[in-house]
C-alpha cells in the first residue's frame, strides 16, 4: 500500500478492498476504467462491501490488482511496441 493510509474503525482494510475489488471487476471489468472514488460507491452498491472504503485505498488496491494481474493487455502492449 503506497498511500499509507490507515482505515478508520469499521472501515474497509486492504485485504477486504482487495477481495471485494476482484469479485466485482470479475462481474464488470469496466470498474478498473472508472475513477477510485466512483468504484468505492460500486463496492457498497453492488454488494461487495458494507462500508464505503477511502477513495484513497481503492486507487492503492486497484494499482495492486494492476500490477498482479500484469497491468496492460497483449494488445496494449503491441501497438507501444510497434513503431509503425
Amino acid at each position: 500500500m503506497s498511500s499509507g493510509y490507515i482505515p478508520s474503525k469499521g472501515e474497509p482494510g486492504p485485504e477486504e478492498i482487495l477481495d471485494a475489488l476482484r469479485e466485482a471487476i470479475f462481474g464488470d471489468p469496466r470498474l478498473t476504467e472508472m475513477p477510485a472514488e466512483e468504484v468505492a460507491r460500486q463496492l457498497v452498491l453492488g454488494g461487495h462491501l458494507q462500508e464505503e472504503p477511502s477513495p484513497v485505498l481503492v486507487a492503492d488496491m486497484l494499482d495492486a490488482l494492476d500490477a498482479e494481474e500484469g497491468g496492460f493487455d497483449a494488445n496494449e502492449l503491441s501497438e507501444e511496441g510497434n513503431p509503425t
